[in-house]
């Protein structure tokens, strides 16, 4: 029988808690200005994401979006007294920076995915053209 711990939901609900923190910041932002959410139709999203899900939906940002939310997003005069504006704009850096690291490389040889380069004599190297070249015309 699993025995379900409360801290996940205090998470959870802190989580919430922060995303709609994040949500009326933003949304303070772009009441400024008429017209901001038509011109920023991203950052739009992302405040009715964080209302809905909380953080969750930084998270839930797909790729492709990220790199304009951001850039939208840093473009806006924000205050630097706003923890959960700068709390915001942190997160979604640190969630692009994630997404732009390479894969990790795996320490296996993988011959389809692996160069090897070795340095042979001109004799290996012209013993080698001259097995090619009959393969070539044998089978040619």
């Amino acid at each position: 029988m699993a025995v379900h711990s409360p801290a996940p939901q205090r998470d959870d609900a802190a989580e919430r808690l922060r995303g709609r923190l994040m949500a009326k910041a933003l949304q303070a932002v772009l009441d400024r200005v008429r017209g901001a959410r038509d011109v920023l139709p991203h950052l739009a999203a992302l405040e009715n994401g964080l209302l809905q899900h909380g953080v969750e939906a930084i998270r839930r940002i797909p790729p492709h979006w990220l790199p304009k939310i951001c850039s939208q997003l840093s473009s806006l005069p924000l205050p630097d007294q706003d923890a959960a504006l700068q709390d915001l704009l942190d997160r979604l850096m640190a969630t692009l920076r994630d997404n732009q690291r390479p894969a990790t490389v795996s320490g296996d040889f993988d011959p389809e995915r692996t160069v090897v380069i070795r340095e042979i004599s001109h004799s290996d190297f012209m013993a080698v053209a001259n097995e090619q070249a009959t393969t070539i015309h044998d089978n040619g």
